[in-house]
């Protein structure tokens, strides 16, 4: 759409912003590098409105005259800073921003002709007057919404320039009059099943505010905005940028045409799907991949973007903004998770002493090979014919013995008790224990149940072979068969 001539006194702040300075270059100084981007473009586009001023053959200017004049200073100086050298992530990310912000502010998407008038085609989104408000809108002399829209944005421009002495200003039946949005539809069958009375209502002066307070509105260097932007941590103004995009969804949806740039900067701030849910909570209904398709004609009509690689320096400056977004509204809720984990696992480990083997921490109920604990049920079942280095010998125990007496010294902790078939190369935590008596190589349950068992003593006897049994045999002799017997 072409949007209607306005005079000059309704021009944008780039026009209507006076050559600062710094943007005019003494004669004589040189820069060491590219010429300030910003310096470039406020000179390309001041000269540009000089030569359209000068000439005899031109009218007043329109906002087609000041976008022709806006592109031009923008193509200018992204050649004389880009153009012919190799280019940082951070240079091409600032690179697209700047793009997007100097095409917003050729656009001017806050003027009021972006409003459509009720009866366009279908296929396009539009105002149209909220049933109950239209009496009241029409007491006033507002009978499309573009006319009560626009006589609210005076009104709000007036009251921001009146004196605060003077008192309050009336601000008129504007916060009365509602108007709602009808989304743009593909078929006849879905303009029926739009139910006007579900989508919530907003007044034209939100919808004044929301055109007026545009975050590109009185930007005049579109380079230093978009290094803000990047740049931007600041939790205040992250959340600032979150909530204008929150009011563009509620109040401005046409906004998100896909015609409209502002389209990308709400898809910079936040995502596809928090879009969604913001029209589905005002009674629209709109798929995300209709959102999608039409930030990808945004960007082809617009931009010029038609190749992936083209759209990748804005698509990672989109997903690293909405990410800080993210971490400024929500924090991360695993908070200082990483950092007790590793306090964790620092309590865990253990050092190791005489005789220890030098073996991580355990973390499963299984010991390791060659560290072994002594437990009663299978340090009897052991037998010193064994081979397995997952058996526990009797006596050999990964936890110390009782404490020796004052005065007495224990002997050297040694890799195998004395006298067992241990397999050879085998690496044990044998430690000797101290009974009351004496140390021994014996564990203590191995010792309570020697104590328990009564000591066998010798019987005496005349000789050493025994008297005969019943059957005539000695008790060293075994039967040998049947004739034995007899």
């Amino acid at each position: 759409m072409s949007p209607a001539p306005v005079a000059d006194n309704a021009a944008s702040p780039a026009i209507v912003s006076s050559p600062t300075a710094g943007s005019m270059m003494p004669q004589g100084q040189h820069h060491q590098g590219p010429e300030p981007f910003d310096d470039v473009f406020q000179r390309e586009f001041w000269r540009g409105v000089a030569a359209y001023r000068n000439d005899p053959n031109t009218g007043t200017m329109t906002a087609v005259n000041r976008k022709a004049i806006i592109l031009h200073a923008h193509g200018s100086a992204d050649r004389s800073y880009f153009a012919n050298r190799v280019l940082s992530d951070q240079e091409l990310k600032i690179r697209a921003l700047t793009k997007v912000i100097a095409m917003t502010v050729a656009d001017e998407p806050w003027n009021e002709d972006w409003i459509r008038a009720p009866d366009v085609e279908r296929k396009l989104s539009r105002f149209e007057m909220h049933s109950e408000t239209l009496e009241l809108a029409q007491e006033h002399g507002y009978s499309t919404p573009r006319e009560a829209i626009t006589a609210a944005r005076l009104a709000l421009v007036a009251a921001s320039k009146a004196d605060p002495q003077d008192g309050p200003t009336k601000r008129g039946p504007f916060d009365e009059i509602e108007v709602i949005f009808i989304p743009g539809t593909v078929s006849s069958t879905a303009t029926n099943k739009i139910k006007r009375d579900a989508i919530y209502p907003v007044s034209v002066a939100s919808v004044a505010h929301c055109l007026q307070t545009h975050i590109c509105r009185d930007v005049t260097t579109p380079f230093n905005k978009a290094e803000q932007i990047i740049n931007m941590y600041d939790t205040a103004e992250l959340l600032k940028m979150r909530q204008w995009a929150h009011n563009v969804c509620d109040f401005a949806p046409h906004f998100l045409d896909n015609d409209n740039i502002s389209l990308l900067l709400v898809l910079l701030i936040i995502t596809r799907s928090e879009v969604v849910k913001r029209f589905e909570a005002n009674g629209i209904r709109i798929e995300g991949s209709t959102i999608s398709h039409r930030r990808s004609e945004c960007m082809k009509s617009k931009l010029g973007w038609k190749e992936s690689q083209d759209r990748k320096p804005f698509d990672n400056t989109a997903s690293d903004f909405q990410t800080r977004i993210k971490n400024a509204v929500a924090p991360p809720k695993d908070g200082g998770r990483t950092a007790r984990l590793k306090s964790a696992r620092k309590s865990s480990s253990y050092a190791p002493t005489m005789g220890t083997p030098m073996l991580p921490a355990p973390t499963t109920a299984t010991p390791p090979i060659g560290y072994y604990s002594a437990t009663p049920s299978r340090a009897t079942n052991w037998s010193p014919n064994s081979d397995s280095p997952t058996m526990a010998f009797p006596g050999w125990s990964g936890l110390p013995g009782p404490s020796a007496p004052p005065g007495s010294s224990a002997p050297p902790a040694s890799s195998a008790p004395p006298g067992s078939s241990a397999p050879p190369g085998l690496v044990l935590n044998y430690q000797p224990t101290w009974n009351g008596h004496g140390w021994t190589s014996e564990s203590p349950q191995i010792q309570q149940g020697r104590q328990a068992q009564p000591v066998p003593q010798p019987q005496p006897g005349p000789s050493k072979q025994s008297a005969p049994n019943q059957h005539g045999n000695r008790s060293g002799n075994s039967v040998k068969g049947p004739k034995d017997l007899e």
